[in-house]
């Protein structure tokens, strides 16, 4: 899967959890230590999103990565040695 597919795939799923959750871009930007305009560069597929970002966005939407990278090929599953099923 190329770069920035994958980029776009964690957008969605970032806009969906916060939907999810209810919460704003600010609201997600103050849990993350950033602005409203990085979570909606992020979100608008402008911010490349690296390691750091991945940790930081899964602390704040309460959520592992397997379930930030839902949707994405079994091969990036494996590449990093995660479990695609859900857990109850």
């Amino acid at each position: 899967m190329e770069a920035e597919a994958l980029d776009e795939l964690i957008a969605g799923n970032v806009r969906a959890a916060r939907a999810r959750l209810r919460i704003s871009q600010q609201d997600l930007a103050d849990d993350m230590g950033w602005t409203r305009t990085m979570v909606s560069s992020l979100e608008s597929k402008s911010r490349h999103i690296r390691t750091g970002d991945l940790v930081l966005l899964c602390q704040a939407l309460k959520m592992p990565l397997a379930e930030l990278l839902d949707g994405a090929p079994a091969e990036v599953f494996k590449a990093l040695g995660l479990d695609r099923r859900k857990k109850p």
